[in-house]
């Protein structure tokens, strides 16, 4: 130990003796160890951390895979009865629980504010293993009553910022969607729900659904699939043993539902399909995300690029380290000769870059945060606040920590072991050959050099395909035009209307937004568009002649009038919706079950199902048994428009009038004005105040904007993939200018003799440049194969562009090039600008 602190004591003397070297090389490592940690704590966060639970490990989330016969909610999901019965009948499980997120309205002192919510069984705390920081948690006994158990239960966050951390709130009554309900306690610190991306702030029990979702309860309906299933596997029990316990049972299920009446008129082969349905059991460690579907390729991804920034940084330190070393050799040799061990120096050096590093990797774990909090801002919505987090914490410290010290060994080993191998003799006797290393430096020098110029190219060209796809994508637009287009998001069900309340509100509403000055359009839709999400059913398609009926599955929207005057859709044919179009078909054996008897569909759904013929005229219904009525008729015919995202293909849609609908509640509305965005956030505001002070208005932004959001993911990996790039290339030349530089300080007296035999300036020039170019040359071909080789696995981020687009190859590769020659120009015109006389006595 005392051996090392001197070798510490030692390297921190040389390194304060040369700061320029030791500022340089920092900040390349900072940069490097920064950019790494930065993605490596949203990676963590992300993909690889597990939930703040008791034995997360033992967590499974079941999941129903083949034919759906009814409506589906949400991924992972399942019917509620379903749950029931897997909960009373299994012996894989020690527990299980099951939950619905679902956005709430929650007033308390005078104030309403829109929430993320969930609906939760009795077990859902006790099973996680999860406490309470106030008061209590739910049990099963608060789960059992439909509509009687009106209890709430705040997530830790929450409890803080909305009520100030009182624990007085305990007992008291929020109204959350119009209930009163009665705040039993507030879950421990760090707990948010299990679904990553989503942070909770407010629990409410199962049996409250109706309560909750105004105008559609689901507890008692087996087709329909809207609650997430959860079990915590008992002891020994694997995934795949509970999944063969499970499936006998599911299949008696399955052989009793498809004995209700609701499957009297579905085709055989619809009944076969269905019986083969399957359960399986899933890791719910993790809880379940969609962000983390969406974001495990780009942060994989990025973590290559940082990691290839990292490698680019070691070499030039490792070149850095070798001019050292050059100027350290007498002291080496010496050393060497009075009887010193090779690996005594060497484990002094390795101390001198170990002590590189780990300033590299404070710096670079400040550096960290910062670049966190700029990373966040490209983040999705839904990631929601305190879902992801920028601060380190004992896993980001022990990365940073592990990556400083692998980094210090890997640039660090290998100059130290070319500087403990000089030629003895000529070194002490001063020789510059000896001096300056030979040509075993330099020849490592200028293959580190090339692997800087493989990566920098590597790195030049995936930025390049994510720019111009990124560019594609915004060229392509949603297909109508977005300026001065403003849409924001209200459900008045949540504060007690009902849906006859709800339609008269959105009338006055759109009639007042029409009459604010500027304000051109006005319309509304039941499904935000561009946003990610959508709703579909299926339909039968009446049948033409000897044609039988056909079946499809659309994306549905249900509108008003305004809707496509407001987005500048043209109607292709036919006309569009009026107010008169209210009129409904009772549909089914269901006395809810109402249909309007209009629709609405676009040019992709008119082609596909009625080529070479109009589809005006023609008749839809939902459902696809074999005997459904298809009675509504399509009366208009629009163009096509994107519905999901700007990369998704456009779907086959069907519009419905929302004003025939037996429920409304949450609605988008849409305003096309000529007045700035800002003065139109305002009055927006001020009508929506005026009409219902206690309705929160959310999610308020131009269309702009929201294809900007929606087109978060396709701009970080450009916008980060481009700024390491250039990082990677500016590293690179720096390495590069270093090496040509050692090696016409090497090449001094060379140039001087050949300068005196009446060598010009441009033959030393191109003497020089001509070095450069085979480096260069030889780079750019490995980085090419690299290329062409790696870039195929980033595909699918790609939109519009093959990962071989000849374009971006070229320009990446011309780009590298032209600033290489330029790195390596510097030190060429130095070299032919040598005065003779000097080089000839440059010793």
């Amino acid at each position: 130990m005392g051996s090392l602190w001197n070798d510490l004591r030692f390297a921190l003397r040389t390194l304060r003796k040369s700061p320029v070297f030791t500022v340089v090389a920092v900040l390349s490592l900072a940069l490097g160890i920064g950019a790494n940690t930065a993605i490596f704590s949203l990676l963590d966060q992300v993909l690889l951390r597990l939930l703040p639970v008791n034995h997360p490990e033992q967590l499974a989330l079941l999941t129903i895979r083949g034919m759906e016969y009814g409506n589906n909610s949400g991924g992972n999901a399942m019917s509620y009865p379903l749950y029931g019965d897997f909960a009373k009948s299994n012996s894989v499980f020690s527990g299980m629980f099951c939950r619905f997120p679902y956005n709430m309205s929650v007033s308390f002192g005078g104030r309403t504010e829109r929430v993320d919510g969930e609906l939760v069984s009795g077990t859902y705390f006790p099973v996680l293993g999860v406490g309470a920081a106030v008061g209590r948690t739910f049990m099963p006994d608060d789960d059992q009553t439909p509509g009687g158990h009106p209890l709430a239960m705040l997530t830790y966050s929450y409890w803080k910022t909305r009520f100030g951390g009182d624990p007085s709130i305990v007992g008291k009554t929020v109204i959350v969607n119009a209930r009163n309900l009665t705040v039993v306690g507030v879950a421990r610190p760090g707990f948010n729900g299990v679904e990553l991306g989503r942070t909770t702030q407010i629990f409410v029990p199962m049996t409250m659904k109706a309560q909750m979702t105004p105008g559609w309860d689901a507890l008692d309906d087996r087709r329909w699939r809207w609650v997430n299933a959860f079990g915590r596997l008992k002891p020994g029990v694997t995934a795949q043993q509970a999944k063969a316990s499970l499936q006998p049972f599911y299949h008696g299920v399955l052989e009793m539902e498809v004995k209700d009446a609701v499957f009297r008129n579905a085709a055989p082969a619809d009944r076969q399909r269905f019986l083969k349905n399957i359960i399986d059991v899933l890791p719910g460690s993790q809880g379940r995300s969609n962000l983390r579907r969406q974001l495990t390729t780009p942060l994989w991804l990025l973590m290559a690029i940082t990691g290839g920034v990292l490698l680019i940084a070691c070499a030039n330190v490792a070149n850095l380290l070798v001019a050292k070393a050059t100027s350290r050799q007498k002291e080496i040799a010496i050393r060497l000769a009075i009887g010193a061990g090779r690996g005594r120096i060497i484990r002094q050096l390795l101390v001198e870059s170990l002590t590189l590093s780990v300033f590299g990797g404070a710096l670079g774990l400040l550096l960290s945060v910062w670049i966190d909090r700029l990373l966040l801002t490209f983040m999705p919505n839904q990631a929601g606040e305190g879902a992801i987090s920028s601060n380190p914490d004992l896993r980001i410290l022990a990365f940073t920590i592990a990556i400083s010290v692998l980094t210090g060994i890997v640039f660090g080993l290998a100059p130290a072991l070319q500087s403990t191998k000089p030629e003895l003799a000529s070194t002490l006797k001063d020789q510059v050959a000896g001096i300056l290393g030979g040509g075993s430096q330099g020849r490592f020098r200028k293959s580190l050099v090339v692997v800087q110029v493989t990566l920098s190219l590597l790195l030049l060209v995936g930025a390049g395909l994510f720019i111009r796809s990124l560019q594609n994508l915004r060229d392509l637009g949603p297909g109508f035009p977005t300026e001065n287009l403003v849409a924001f998001t209200v459900d008045p069900s949540l504060i007690g209307y009902d849906s006859s309340k709800a339609k008269v509100f959105y009338r006055r509403l759109a009639d007042e937004l029409a009459a604010i000055p500027g304000v051109r359009n006005v319309g509304l839709a039941d499904m935000r568009i561009l946003t990610g999400n959508e709703s579909d059913s299926g339909i039968t398609i009446e049948a033409q002649g000897s044609k039988p009926a056909e079946k499809a599955h659309p994306y549905m929207n249900a509108i008003d009038p305004g809707y496509f005057a407001t987005l500048g859709v043209p109607i292709l044919a036919g006309r569009d919706f009026t107010f008169q179009d209210t009129e409904t078909i009772q549909h089914g054996a269901r006395q809810d079950m109402k249909v309007p008897r209009v629709v609405i569909v676009n040019d992709k759904f008119a082609r596909r199902f009625f080529p070479g013929r109009s589809a005006l005229g023609q008749h839809v219904g939902f459902g696809i048994a074999p005997n459904t009525r298809t009675e509504m008729e399509i009366v208009g015919v629009v163009k096509d428009i994107k519905y999901t995202s700007l990369r998704d293909e456009i779907p086959i849609q069907m519009f419905g009038p929302y004003i025939a609908g037996s429920h409304v509640a949450e609605m988008t509305i849409y305003a096309r004005s000529t007045l700035d965005a800002s003065q139109m956030f305002s009055a927006i505001r001020a009508k929506v105040r005026e009409l219902d002070a206690n309705l929160p208005l959310f999610e308020l932004r131009t269309l702009d904007q929201q294809i900007s959001a929606s087109l978060l993911i396709e701009r970080l990996i450009a916008s980060l993939s481009t700024v390491f790039g250039f990082l990677a290339t500016l590293l690179a030349m720096i390495g590069l200018y270093g090496v040509m530089a050692y090696t016409i300080a090497r090449r001094t007296r060379e140039i001087g003799i050949r300068m005196a035999l009446g060598a010009f300036q441009k033959d030393v020039l191109w003497l020089v440049m001509r070095e450069v170019l085979v480096l260069v040359a030889i780079g750019v071909v490995a980085g090419l194969c690299a290329a062409i080789g790696l870039t195929r696995l980033v595909q699918s981020q790609l939109y519009g562009i093959t990962a071989h687009d000849p374009m971006t190859l070229a320009l990446a590769t011309l780009g590298l090039a032209v600033v290489a020659c330029a790195a390596g120009y510097i030190p060429a015109i130095r070299a032919s600008r040598v005065d003779a006389m000097e080089a000839l006595r440059y010793e």
